[in-house]
């Protein structure tokens, strides 16, 4: 019998060129199938991962720890990304993996902190995110007349109409569970849409996606915020694209730094259908599980991507147990960086994004608001769908918070 043909490096996205990276199949989607036997074997040629009789300490390699953030990439360049940042004072648990209980009255509790702006200290995207936490509970924060430590009052408000009931496995995702979702495209002559990867709105103006979906001549033209059904045309609304920004670090056919902010034309009104996501701002600590959402493959041997919202809750996976499934590739010549994150699905490997999943979320509820994700990482590439201890590669999204602020928050 022939051998059973190698597995293929897939980026979740279809923008990149086959004249740059040929073996690559493009665009990745949620898919929840059976498990798969053929089991990719890859030889070891990552630099970092030769030595291994003992005298290695993995957990000390800055360019495998979770823990550790590599201020030099790619040929030791300095990171654009290298200001010091202060740590995310927050110990409360980053996950929530218990589904809302709405209380008999239909409120929540929520946490509401008078502060002296005078004795805060915190980052654009941070107070960006508590503002729109403001908006959405319609509640207000009061300044003291005095100075003194912060205070907290609790006070009930009314609780989002959409309650996020995250299911796990690769199932269809009810309407507006995921308020921030954006689908990228172009308009085509006839006035239709055509899909090509996912996104997450982040401010009024700005989608946050991966470089790989912008990159090309498919690059989008137009986006889609608030539709649960890219078939249904009246959901939603549909705004152009007005400019495109990359990492400058993004050097395809490489993955690293593989992120992009899109700018909107458009304006876009809050509201119960369509709300911003938080960015995640723990660099070196990542919570258990997180999500993934989006339009793409449901069945990596039919390769027809889905009209409707699809959800999984996947598991953060060390990136030493990852590295070792990516140490041969041309899209990650110096193996994989503390700048992305690995998430699978090892209670079966059912459960993976696929091809059309690019530029999509991986996400967690904000554990202090219920009506708010908060950002991981960006939905990157994968060595095949579902393939047996095979993690997908999703960009981190703390390892590029300046780059954000920058651009998004000047």
């Amino acid at each position: 019998m022939p051998d059973a043909p190698a597995p293929t490096i897939t980026i979740r996205g279809d923008l990149v060129s086959s004249e740059i990276v040929p073996e690559i199949r493009q665009n990745r989607k949620i898919i929840s199938k059976e498990k798969k036997l053929n089991t990719p074997s890859l030889g070891v040629n990552n630099p970092f991962l030769q030595n291994q009789k003992g005298d290695t300490n993995y957990d000390n390699n800055p360019f495998l720890s979770n823990s550790a953030i590599a201020s030099n990439e790619v040929n030791n360049k300095p990171s654009v990304n290298n200001k010091p940042r202060k740590p995310f004072v927050n110990n409360k648990p980053p996950v929530n993996n218990e589904p809302h209980k709405a209380s008999k009255n239909n409120t929540a509790n929520v946490a509401v902190f008078i502060r002296n702006p005078f004795l805060q200290n915190k980052t654009k995207s941070e107070l960006k995110c508590e503002e729109y936490g403001r908006q959405i509970l319609d509640t207000t924060e009061v300044l003291p007349l005095v100075g003194g430590n912060p205070k907290i009052i609790t006070v009930n408000s009314k609780k989002c109409e959409t309650v996020n009931r995250l299911v796990v496995g690769g199932v269809t995702a009810s309407p507006g569970d995921f308020p921030h979702m954006v689908a990228l495209g172009a308009k085509t002559t006839d006035g239709s849409f055509t899909f090509s990867c996912g996104g997450t709105l982040i401010a009024s103006e700005w989608v946050l996606t991966a470089a790989h979906c912008t990159y090309g001549p498919k690059s989008p033209t137009n986006v889609r915020i608030g539709m649960h059904n890219l078939r249904d045309n009246a959901q939603g609304i549909t705004a152009t694209i007005n400019k495109i920004i990359r990492h400058p670090s993004y050097k395809p056919p490489a993955m690293y730094a593989d992120i992009a902010l899109v700018k909107l034309n458009t304006v876009v009104v809050f509201n119960n259908e369509i709300r911003p996501a938080c960015l995640y701002h723990q660099y070196d600590t990542v919570p258990a599980q997180g999500w993934v959402t989006g339009w793409g493959v449901t069945d990596s041997d039919i390769l027809e991507q889905s009209d409707q919202l699809q959800k999984a809750s996947l598991d953060i996976i060390d990136n030493i147990a990852c590295a070792i499934k990516y140490n041969k590739s041309i899209i990650v010549p110096y193996g994989i960086m503390p700048s992305m994150i690995c998430a699978g699905d090892p209670r079966g490997w059912e459960k993976d994004t696929c091809q059309g999943d690019s530029g999509g979320p991986l996400q967690i509820l904000h554990p202090e608001n219920e009506c708010l994700f908060q950002l991981l990482g960006i939905t990157s590439f994968g060595l095949g769908c579902a393939i047996p201890n095979t993690p997908g590669i999703y960009t981190r999204v703390s390892h590029y918070l300046n780059w954000i602020e920058d651009n998004v928050w000047p």
